[in-house]
């Protein structure tokens, strides 16, 4: 018998180069899983933030038309919070009774600032688009004179 014998010669296993495929195919759908989860993560925020600021949107209208307090009742966007307030104006509201929702800081907002809601109607004078976007995309919430929110 020599060195090498048959037993010696047929074991099972993988060679380098199996190796290296299954670990370059592995880091391929891992890093195609991350992209794809940071994508989903952008788009549910976006929605989510649209998504409150129309809640507040139709809070702020709803208890003009409900005619709480007998006042009008407005939303006001401070950069950070988005407010529903009672009276004719941001400027001149009673803060203490503010409903204050902060913004997500992941999403920038521009557009209206302030919507004031008439009593019964629900009718506002401030008509306009406010905007939210992402690194990648956008979504515009419009408010008409009748006070119709659109998305």
């Amino acid at each position: 018998m020599g060195l090498l014998s048959t037993s010696t010669l047929n074991k099972k296993g993988f060679t380098l180069i199996e190796i290296i495929l299954v670990m370059t195919l592995l880091v391929m759908v891992l890093g195609f899983g991350l992209i794809t989860g940071f994508d989903s993560y952008r788009r549910d925020a976006l929605r989510a933030e649209r998504n409150t600021v129309i809640s507040v949107l139709q809070k702020a209208r709803s208890q003009a038309i409900n005619n709480v307090n007998n006042s009008k009742h407005g939303f006001y966007f401070d950069g950070t919070n988005y407010i529903v307030f009672e009276g004719t104006s941001s400027d001149s509201r009673i803060s203490e009774k503010d409903l204050l929702i902060p913004k997500n800081s992941v999403i920038t907002a521009t557009g209206s600032v302030e919507i004031v809601f008439d009593q019964l109607m629900g009718n506002t004078v401030q008509t306009g688009d406010f905007i939210l976007s992402d690194d990648t995309s956008s979504t515009t919430i419009s408010i008409n004179q009748e006070g119709r929110i659109n998305w």
